[in-house]
């Protein structure tokens, strides 16, 4: 199986499952809780099968069951209707947020998780990269703050249509939001980082 082929079944399984799961359990009239614990069912299977067979942990199960997790505490505790339709908005911006701090870190936080399902000899070549190369260093540090804006942005304009939609529409509309956004910045990390990581190779 190629790194792509990988990378769209960790997609679908980890974001198009649950957001799909959510949808129709949400259209059958299931109460928000109960459709967002369903549809966690897939990352948290994925993240045991990921480990269990393969040795490995996903970065986008474990951020996509992080992101579920919060929103069903938002659901649960918040009693302003603001901050229940913001819970999303909530995470994002945090994660961005927490993005933007680790550039300030030893390590930047994408770092981390490009390294997340990497086995000792991966994760010792990394290191050494990171100590070695600027151009690998540079480039984490690119990702880093490209994340930072693009999950900032999507929680500033999650947060924009909130008094502008009604809630009917808005809801479903700001789960896909998340998740697209999670979606395309993996899609778009791993073929920059791919087209990156060539040329440094290449010296």
């Amino acid at each position: 199986m190629t790194d792509r082929t990988v990378l769209l079944r960790d997609i679908g399984v980890n974001a198009g499952l649950p957001y799909a799961t959510y949808l129709l359990l949400s259209y059958e009239g299931v109460p928000t809780v109960q459709a967002l614990a369903a549809g966690a069912v897939f990352p948290v299977a994925s993240i045991i099968y990921g480990f269990v067979r393969e040795r490995r942990v996903q970065a986008l199960g474990m951020i996509v069951l992080v992101a579920t997790v919060a929103s069903i505490l938002a659901t649960l505790y918040f009693t302003s209707p603001y901050f229940v339709l913001a819970k999303g908005s909530l995470f994002t911006g945090s994660l961005g947020l927490l993005m933007l701090g680790s550039l300030f870190a030893r390590r930047p936080l994408v770092f981390h998780l490009a390294n997340l399902s990497a086995d000792a000899e991966d994760r010792a070549a990394a290191e050494k990269m990171w100590e070695t190369e600027p151009r690998y260093r540079r480039l984490m540090h690119r990702i880093t703050v490209v994340w930072a804006v693009a999950l900032l942005c999507e929680a500033s304009l999650r947060l924009i249509l909130i008094p502008l939609l009604p809630i009917a529409l808005f809801l479903p509309l700001s789960e896909a939001m998340w998740i697209c956004c999670m979606a395309l910045m993996i899609g778009w990390s791993w073929r920059y980082g791919e087209r990156e990581m060539g040329r440094i190779d290449a010296g």
